[in-house]
């Protein structure tokens, strides 16, 4: 899992205000369980779309070879997670406003892309760019399997033991940054924590309890980790944008952020120009 370079500056977090709260006042993200989001196939679909490919590089006799492989290599996979907060490329985007800002009704923050990725690599929880390609053919990683299973079936005994525990290691942590293409529209960022050791690297879980549901979640403190790099924390917000059917006026937010202690950001607000209806 690395850091993604791309020719984008800013990245964009649509949510609520009390999460704007949370954010900005608190200087926390939460990061949350990849498994409980809204696509089913999340950490699964990378799985079963490089067995595909694996499985074009062998023989039909290699197959069972392949399945054991994969089958004992993966075995806790499914009680594995990582948790990551999410970002898009769009700005002011009217889906973007419909799904993860209560209709357009909350909010959208704009990071400076550089500083979050230099914030998310000091506080182990990269930023890296989703991949929605349903071809894994070209991965390196297809070739190295491939190559196992060729090396296990040839020496007629299992291939070299630390070798497969890194390459299965590398596909578990690649998994959450592959989606299905159906939600290429999204145009994915994440801060993604690493499926295991999270506690080691996040420190303890916490819990948001609902009516009817109760949420695993993980805190990123940015405030502390712009502090630790003495970067000025503001310096990582470029424009909050104010949705198209909120209620809040560039005036309130205003006065709260100046009564928080953020005065900086009151010339960053904006409003947004979409024409979201609200149904």
């Amino acid at each position: 899992m690395s850091s993604c370079i791309e020719n984008i500056d800013k990245l964009y977090h649509y949510t609520d205000f009390n999460a704007m709260r949370g954010i900005i006042t608190n200087g926390e993200i939460w990061l949350w369980n990849l498994r409980r989001m809204n696509d089913r196939e999340e950490m699964q679909y990378f799985i079963k779309e490089l067995k595909i490919a694996v499985k074009k590089q062998l023989q039909n006799s290699e197959y069972d070879c392949m399945e054991k492989l994969f089958s004992n290599n993966l075995k806790d996979f499914d009680k594995l997670s990582s948790y990551a907060a999410c970002f898009s490329e769009y700005a002011d985007d009217a889906a973007q406003w419909a799904r993860y800002a209560k209709n357009g009704m909350g909010v959208c923050i704009a990071f400076n892309k550089e500083l979050l990725s230099k914030i998310g690599d000091e506080g182990r929880t990269p930023l890296c760019r989703v991949n929605y390609s349903r071809n894994c053919d070209e991965l390196e990683i297809v070739k190295e399997i491939s190559g196992l299973i060729h090396e296990s079936i040839a020496n007629s005994q299992s291939s070299n033991n630390e070798k497969i525990h890194e390459v299965f290691n590398r596909l578990i942590s690649s998994s959450p940054l592959f989606k299905h293409p159906s939600f290429i529209s999204e145009k994915e960022y994440r801060l993604v924590s690493l499926p295991y050791n999270i506690n080691e690297y996040l420190g303890e879980p916490h819990f948001f309890v609902e009516e009817t549901n109760i949420k695993k979640y993980y805190i990123l403190n940015l405030k502390k980790v712009c502090q630790n790099m003495n970067i000025p924390y503001t310096n990582l917000f470029e424009e909050i944008c104010i949705g198209p059917q909120a209620r809040v006026t560039k005036e309130v937010l205003s006065d709260y952020f100046e009564a928080t202690g953020c005065k900086e950001l009151c010339k960053k607000i904006k409003i947004s120009e979409c024409p979201l209806r609200r149904f």
